[in-house]
């Protein structure tokens, strides 16, 4: 039997990546800057949709749709 880790791509692993890395970095912003957990949450998503606007942007440069 494969492990479940065996199973996914490296896409999968780096996304996951990606996501943990957000939480750590809004978790030690918002103890820095004494956010309310709302605050948190809002920082989370915007740091997330940046990383996902600059993927989108990278794979289309990547596969030539944007010449």
């Amino acid at each position: 039997m494969i492990p479940s880790d065996a199973a996914k791509t490296a896409t999968d692993r780096a996304a996951e990546a990606i996501e943990a890395a957000e939480r750590m970095f809004a978790e030690e912003m918002g103890a820095t800057l004494d956010l309310s957990p709302a605050a948190k949450a809002a920082l989370i998503a915007t740091i997330a949709a940046a990383i996902q606007a600059a993927v989108a942007e990278e794979t289309e440069q990547l596969s030539g749709a944007g010449m």
